[in-house]
C-alpha cells in the first residue's frame, strides 16, 4: 500500500501538470467565439462521432430543453449538424461537421504541441522515467476499469 504522504505529493504533482495545461487550452479556447457550453458540448459530440440531444443533456446534466439553443448556435456556426434518425423519427442525431472536426483536431493539436514543447525540455533518462510512470498510471486506470465492469 502506498504512503498517504506520497499520494499527497502525486496529486499535488498532478495538479500542477493539470493546472499548467488547463491554462495553456483556457488560452487557445478564449480565442475562439465559444462558449464553454458550446465547448462541452462540440467535444462529446466530437468523442462520440454521434450522439443525441437527450444523451447530450444527460452528459451536461441539464434537461434536453436547455441545451436547445447550444445546439442552435453550433448549427449557426457550422460545426455540428441535426439529422432525424431514420429508425425514429422523433430522435435527432447530432454530429460534428468537417468544420467542427477540424476545430477539435486544432485545439488538440495545441494540447500536443504545448506536451511536446514541455517534453523536450527533458532529458532521454528524464523522458524514460516519466514515460514508465505513464505506462504505470494506464495500467492502474485499466485494471480500475475492469472491476467496474
Amino acid at each position: 500500500m502506498v504512503k498517504q504522504e506520497i499520494v499527497e505529493e502525486l496529486i499535488e504533482l498532478q495538479r500542477k501538470i493539470d493546472h499548467d495545461r488547463r491554462q495553456y487550452e483556457l488560452d487557445a479556447w478564449m480565442s475562439l467565439n465559444l462558449g464553454i457550453g458550446q465547448l462541452k458540448t462540440l467535444f462529446f459530440i466530437s468523442n462520440r462521432g454521434a450522439t443525441t440531444t437527450g444523451k447530450l443533456a444527460t452528459a451536461l446534466k441539464v434537461t434536453p430543453t436547455n441545451v436547445t439553443g447550444i445546439i442552435d448556435r453550433l448549427l449557426e456556426k457550422d460545426l455540428i449538424t441535426r439529422i432525424g434518425d431514420p429508425d425514429d423519427r422523433r430522435v435527432l442525431v447530432l454530429r460534428t461537421t468537417p468544420k467542427g472536426d477540424e476545430l477539435v483536431a486544432e485545439l488538440r493539436q495545441k494540447r500536443r504541441e504545448r506536451m511536446t514543447e514541455l517534453f523536450k525540455n527533458l532529458s532521454d533518462k528524464e523522458a524514460e522515467i516519466v514515460a514508465q510512470g505513464l505506462k504505470i498510471m494506464v495500467k492502474a486506470i485499466d485494471a480500475k476499469q475492469e472491476e467496474t465492469k
